[in-house]
């Protein structure tokens, strides 16, 4: 029984190891407010933007940020679920003088590209899935087997309790035993 949840636990720590895998590191700025920081895998469009608010990462909310210290003058434009896009970038051109706006579109994908990407995902975490549904049928089959010897014992407990714990033959019920004489033995044994 060890041996089969030792199996599940590598089978879910498996599984966290190929989600973490699709997250890498995250670059991090500070809004223009000083306060709110805001963690992007590429400030550019069609990628995810979360906040960090007490330790957690929450998607970024809709509207214009904009960002400060070595990206002082570029916002970034989000959506309602925390994907930018649009990145404008306001700094100054080194020696031209000039506003640069920096607008991208997002690229849209075809739905093959997609099916394609998607099947691929689900193809690595089916080994890991078939695996735990084999362990779990084998902790069902356990766990019936353990049911019924469960409730045989409960039977056999119930039977042993009710029988009587001195049985006593009615030719022993009005005689000494143990103390009796040879005469009373042979007395006993020939039933005369």
């Amino acid at each position: 029984m060890n041996k089969e949840l030792t199996t599940i636990k590598e089978l879910i720590a498996e599984m966290k190891a190929q989600f973490s895998k699709s997250v890498d590191k995250f670059d991090s700025a500070v809004l223009a407010d000083g306060v709110t920081t805001i963690e992007y895998d590429a400030l550019e469009v069609g990628m995810p933007v979360f906040v960090v608010a007490d330790g957690e990462r929450i998607p970024a909310p809709e509207g214009t940020h904009s960002l400060s210290g070595e990206l002082a003058g570029v916002s970034i434009v989000v959506d309602a679920e925390g994907i930018i896009t649009e990145v404008i970038d306001e700094r100054q051109n080194e020696g031209a003088g000039e506003v640069v706006v920096e607008e991208t579109t997002a690229e849209s994908m075809s739905a093959d590209q997609v099916e394609s990407i998607v099947n691929a995902k689900l193809e690595s975490f089916s080994k890991a899935v078939e695996g735990l549904a084999e362990m779990t049928k084998t902790i069902v089959e356990t766990n019936n087997t353990l049911i019924n010897e469960l409730s045989s014992l409960k039977s056999e407990f119930e039977a042993f309790k009710a029988k009587p714990s001195v049985e006593t033959k009615e030719a022993e019920k009005f005689s000494k035993v143990g103390n009796l004489t040879a005469r009373q033995l042979f007395l006993k044994n020939s039933k005369i």
